[in-house]
């Protein structure tokens, strides 16, 4: 079935969407989990994750309910490629959001509420896992997801791994990858920079990694129809699979702020040329 370039457009942006709001909701938790067991906005680790999230634009849960609306309106230009079951799960999210958001307060309170957000978007995530048919639309949509994960998962990893990042970051970085966990499984000592670097950035079997992203993109990438009169590999496979096979071959140790900085970059620069490939 053909797919028109606004159809496909659309279904790339719901999911980056999607996984944009999740991430912030993440990050919102972890920052209220902290204010809640210190009770202390001004300590160190407190005040430098309030600084990223300020930088990310999320300071409060309307930052979140703003990306599940654009979520809602790209679905809304694809509803008959897009699932009813899907729609009302969005549609339920954003209304329990709107409900919710105007009356937090700072701390336990934000906190619980945020882990009823990320229930709700894991249930979108599931429908669309489970029950979407995997037709090259699916596929846009997926490739939208793992692109805003990547580049999500390496600016994360490149402020709170940082040398100058406080006590405690490297447990946010994992809090923000969802993977305390398979952390704790891996390792049998706390959370550091070559851990978390090596759970986060270079696991292939971590759904939360950006090496496992960059796999499932390549996977997604390589079903995608290219130009009968084109070169048989669109610059956004190539680069892909560039980098997965940099990242694959990598250690914890090979990667300095440059280096880490590099890879957000070349992850943030994928949806161009995925644009210039297919979304002209």
């Amino acid at each position: 079935m053909s797919l028109p370039s606004r159809a496909a457009d659309n279904l790339f942006w719901l999911g980056r969407y999607t996984e944009r709001a999740e991430h912030k909701i993440r990050l919102l938790r972890a920052y209220h989990l902290r204010l809640a067991e210190t009770g202390r906005p001004d300590l160190p680790l407190n005040e430098y994750l309030a600084d990223y999230l300020e930088v990310l634009g999320c300071e409060t849960p309307e930052a979140s309910i703003e990306d599940v609306r654009a979520a809602l309106r790209s679905a809304g230009s694809i509803r008959d490629r897009f699932s009813v079951d899907g729609w009302n799960a969005l549609t339920d999210l954003l209304r329990t959001m709107e409900r919710l958001a105007p009356k937090l307060r700072p701390g336990d309170d934000a906190a619980r509420a945020m882990s009823v957000f990320l229930r709700k978007i894991s249930g979108f995530s599931g429908l669309v896992h489970e029950n979407m048919y995997r037709f090259t639309g699916w596929r846009f949509l997926s490739v939208g997801r793992a692109m805003e994960r990547a580049w999500a998962t390496s600016n994360v990893l490149c402020s709170f791994t940082a040398p100058d990042a406080p006590e405690g970051s490297s447990d946010i970085a994992i809090e923000a990858g969802d993977s305390i966990m398979s952390h704790r499984r891996r390792f049998a000592v706390g959370a550091g920079r070559e851990t978390v670097l090596d759970l986060l950035l270079l696991d292939a079997l971590n759904p939360r990694s950006v090496l496992h992203q960059l796999t499932m993109m390549h996977e997604h990438l390589r079903y995608l129809p290219v130009h009968h009169d084109g070169p048989r590999m669109t610059p956004v496979l190539r680069q892909v699979m560039r980098m997965e096979t940099d990242l694959a071959v990598a250690t914890a140790e090979d990667f300095d702020d440059a280096r880490l900085s590099e890879v957000a970059s070349e992850t943030a620069a994928l949806t161009g040329l995925l644009a210039q490939s297919y979304l002209r």
